[in-house]
This record gives structure tokens, C-alpha cells and sequence, in this order.
């Protein structure tokens, strides 16, 4: 199983190895690399990879799954971005009209945080019929794994502290990791990607399930 993350320029990618299950050990970091590109890891033998990144794209306005996991989340609802309607991907780099196409389609403009993922989300929609690529937040699993949601923010000391502690009860061997909490937050999604193979994942938002216009799962998985 792997887990993805976001981070400049490319990803951040920690593959493990579940042998008895999720909540069995014990299970153990295999790598945690930087790559440039998904497309290679598709190559390899995953059976889930678990990527903080929207897959399935709405056409017109916002996405259930980020309503819900803001909800979970809350009072720390800021952390989960709402994704981009589809009619902005063209527009990585225009501001402007990736923000005049969103208000077409939802009236809404997209944030700045928003629009800065459009150049991973475009690169994430070209891979996104291979089924092992499934849609996770790493906040998401933070919070499945404290009870509730994490509130020391993840860029402080003590916020990576919290996370690496909540991390060591799954990886009991685990070092303080590298990338910063870009690493963290790809152990993480590995996490979630044990949970989803296993069949023990949350899946939001709870009953019936939409799809995009390709037909892609609009959903988020922890």
C-alpha cells in the first residue's frame, strides 16, 4: 500500500507493508521518497494508493465529501480546501479565468489555495481511471486515528509532535520522517490506504455515492 502527498514540484510517496491488517502488527515504513511524477508509481505493484488529492470533479459546485469532511473536522474545517469545479483545470496558469470559469459553473471563484493545486489535480485526472488511485486527507486520518480532530496545527512543533505520536501507535518503529509535515502527512494517507484494502475505511460523504462526469467517485476515503 502507498500513501501520497502533495509537495512543490512534485509528491511525496511512503509505501508500506500491512502484513496482517491495519490494526494488527506489525506493520512497517518500506520507503518514503520524493518523486516527480505519479505516472511511475502506477507502474508498481500497489494495490492502493491513497493520494491527498481530489479525483472525481464536480461540474457544478461543491462536493459532498468536502462538506462532510469539514463537518468532521470541525472546528478545524479551513484545513480541508474545497476542490475546483472541472471547468477550471484548464486554467493552471490564469488565476483569472480559472476563477471566471468556476463562477460559470458555481458561482464561486476559487481560492488562491485552490487554483495552486490545479497543475497536481490535472496531473492526478489524467491517471484517475486506474482504480488503485483512491481519493484520502491526511487530516481526515489524523482525526479517525486521536478520536477526534488534532487541534495543534501541523506546521508547529507540537502539531508534529501530536501527529508523529498518533503515527507511532500504527508504526511503533517509525523515525521522525523526512519532508517535513508533507512526510507525515503521507504516512498518514498510507494508513488510510490499509484501511481502504482491508475494508475498514471511512467512506464521505455516507450513503449514496455521486459521480463526476467521467464517472470517477466524487469521495474521500480515510
Amino acid at each position: 500500500m502507498a500513501g501520497v502527498d502533495g509537495r512543490r514540484g512534485g509528491w511525496v510517496v511512503a509505501t508500506v507493508d500491512v502484513p496482517h491488517g491495519v490494526d494488527e502488527s506489525p506493520a512497517r515504513l518500506v520507503s518514503l521518497e520524493y518523486r516527480e511524477t505519479l505516472a511511475s508509481l502506477l507502474d508498481e505493484e500497489a494495490r492502493v494508493i491513497a493520494i491527498d488529492m481530489p479525483i472525481g470533479l464536480s461540474d457544478d459546485g461543491s462536493r459532498a465529501c468536502d462538506v462532510a469532511a469539514r463537518r468532521i473536522l470541525r472546528p478545524h474545517g479551513s484545513r480541508v480546501f474545497p476542490a475546483p469545479p472541472r471547468a477550471a483545470l484548464p486554467y493552471i496558469t490564469d488565476y483569472e479565468a480559472a476563477c471566471a470559469a468556476s463562477r460559470a459553473v458555481s458561482g464561486k471563484a476559487l481560492s488562491r489555495q485552490s487554483w495552486n493545486l490545479l497543475a497536481a489535480i490535472s496531473e492526478v485526472d489524467d491517471l484517475a481511471d486506474d482504480e488503485c488511485l483512491v481519493e484520502c486527507h491526511p487530516e481526515l486520518a489524523f482525526a479517525l486515528m486521536n478520536g477526534h480532530p488534532v487541534d495543534e496545527r501541523k506546521k508547529t512543533p507540537e502539531g508534529r509532535a501530536r501527529r508523529l505520536d498518533l503515527l507511532r501507535r500504527w508504526l511503533p518503529d517509525l523515525d521522525d520522517p523526512a519532508y517535513g509535515d508533507d512526510g507525515l502527512d503521507a504516512i498518514a494517507c498510507a494508513w488510510s490506504a490499509a484501511r481502504i484494502a482491508s475494508g475498514a475505511a471511512v467512506t464521505l460523504p455516507a450513503g449514496s455515492l455521486r459521480r463526476d462526469g467521467r464517472g470517477r467517485p466524487m469521495r474521500i476515503c480515510a
